[in-house]
């Protein structure tokens, strides 16, 4: 329990109208998890604007309400009136629960592709090095031996907080968290302190939300702009946008790359479907890596993770160690092999610039056909649907167009969008909007040596169609096709 009038010391500016010698047991920002003497943050939202249920917090007993509009509340009640209420509650969430980021070791990865991985490969490191590690991210956030899956890559600002406590009380000394740019464009990780931030990469997405790339980079430079100036940023100078960040930085920065000069640098690269092989030179001394992940892309997020441990200062031998140990990630180029004679590959990208990363990997390192099968979001940006489709005409020998998740849209409008970019690009291609009897398809048309490759939802268990949400998994419908032997393709 916290007292109001402590609460309310978070906020600079603010109108209060009733006692703040209240007792809060709890804060929320969703009407049907209030309890008795909490505290209730009304957030307008995307769909719905949570003002609309202050009553049903009143009567779930409510004693105070945070809100923008000007809202009766009744006798008793305390209302709260500030500019937005989305930043408030991230600022009241911290100082509910005692400012746990500034106690622990807090690292952020931000950029359009490779944050989950490179926050596995961060958090293989830390627990090679017998360092006690948390992990929040896109497919589940890990509580020492508690893991939970996770709904959105990162939490509202209340329930991060509420994590980033429970590493604390578990005195835990590290976590490794993915920072999206939504999360940083709606305040959720205001007054959360970051040790080291990474910027992996950036290329278009998400541009429903931001309107424009400028805009989309903007939100994810906050991540470095708000850096103490003790903290350290791990950059990624090969990709283009590294320049406009780095002058933004207030701190130390430390590069990693391939192409250009840099800090931390992969040299003598080797690259095969098993994994990758490369010599790591840093100022400190090399490092000779045999990475179990393939592709060039896994490489710069090796390097990365390599950066951070660095700055942490991990022996080499725990470096090493952690990034051998990973296998696989879930749905990141995950391998699927029922004994079958050809390749099959299951990956999130859902973006052109992570499908033409993983395409342009598989044809690099596969002499057979590359068969891929992807779709995209609906109620999505919809300008990526034909630039993904021109990647998929211009790497793959054959592209099967599927649904993704369609979510509200007609199903065969998102097809027609990828079209467009298929013919553009004058690939070889069908529609089979039903994603299972897209996979099996593929798998059927499949050879000895070739690759198939169904891109898009990676590590997600279901498929949102309509309202209706489905139970779905890649990797599972993959493994059951191949276990019937679709056509002959299982080895006898």
């Amino acid at each position: 329990m916290v007292q109001l009038s402590e609460l309310l010391e978070a906020l600079k500016e603010k109108e209060v109208f009733g006692p703040q010698d209240i007792e809060i047991r709890g804060i929320s920002y969703n009407s049907k998890k209030v309890k008795r003497n909490s505290l209730f943050v009304a957030i307008p939202g995307f769909r719905t604007d949570g003002h609309r249920f202050i009553n049903e917090a009143l009567l779930k007993g409510a004693r105070a309400v945070v809100m923008e509009k000007g809202v009766s509340l009744g006798e008793g009640v305390t209302g709260i009136r500030v500019p937005d209420t989305r930043k408030t509650l991230a600022l009241l969430a911290d100082r509910f629960y005692h400012h746990p980021s500034g106690k622990i070791r807090l690292i952020g990865i931000t950029g359009t592709n490779g944050k989950t991985t490179t926050s596995y490969l961060i958090e293989a490191i830390l627990t090679a090095d017998k360092r006690g590690c948390g992990l929040l991210g896109t497919i589940a956030h890990k509580i020492g031996s508690k893991t939970v899956p996770a709904q959105i890559t990162t939490p509202e600002s209340l329930d991060l907080q509420s994590l980033l406590s429970q590493l604390v009380e578990k005195k835990i000394k590290y976590a490794v968290m993915e920072v999206t740019s939504h999360s940083l464009q709606l305040s959720r990780i205001e007054n959360v302190h970051f040790s080291i931030a990474v910027f992996t990469n950036l290329s278009i997405d998400h541009l429903d939300f931001h309107q424009t790339v400028e805009n989309y980079l903007e939100a994810k430079t906050k991540l470095f702009t708000r850096l103490a100036k003790r903290a350290f940023a791990v950059i990624n100078i090969d990709d283009p946008k590294s320049n406009y960040l780095r002058k933004r930085i207030p701190c130390s920065i430390l590069t990693y790359g391939i192409e250009k000069e840099a800090d931390v640098r992969a040299r003598r690269i080797n690259l095969s479907l098993k994994g990758s092989s490369f010599k790591v030179k840093t100022k400190g001394g090399d490092l000779n890596i045999d990475l179990p992940l393939p592709g060039k892309h896994n490489i710069y997020n090796a390097l990365a993770a390599i950066g951070v441990a660095f700055l942490l200062k991990i022996p080499p031998t725990a470096i090493k160690e952690g990034l051998e140990r990973v296998e696989n990630i879930p749905g990141r180029f995950e391998r699927i092999d029922e004994g079958q004679d050809f390749w099959m590959i299951i990956d999130y990208a859902h973006t052109d610039n992570a499908l033409e990363n993983m395409l342009s990997t598989c044809r690099e390192l596969t002499k057979g056909r590359i068969i891929l099968v992807f779709g995209c979001g609906g109620d999505r940006d919809r300008s990526k649907r034909p630039l993904m489709g021109e990647v998929a005409a211009q790497y793959s020998d054959y592209t099967i167009i599927t649904n993704d998740n369609p979510r509200s849209e007609e199903p065969l409008s998102i097809a027609s969008s990828i079209e467009v970019g298929m013919k553009r690009g004058g690939g070889r291609y069908t529609i089979i909007l039903d994603r299972k009897e897209a996979i099996r398809k593929a798998i059927e048309e499949a050879g000895s040596g070739d690759l198939v490759l169904v891109a898009g939802k990676g590590h997600e268990t279901t498929q949102t169609i309509g309202t209706q949400v489905l139970s779905f998994d890649d990797r599972e419908v993959a493994r059951e096709i191949l276990r019937q032997g679709a056509g002959e393709k299982v080895r006898k």
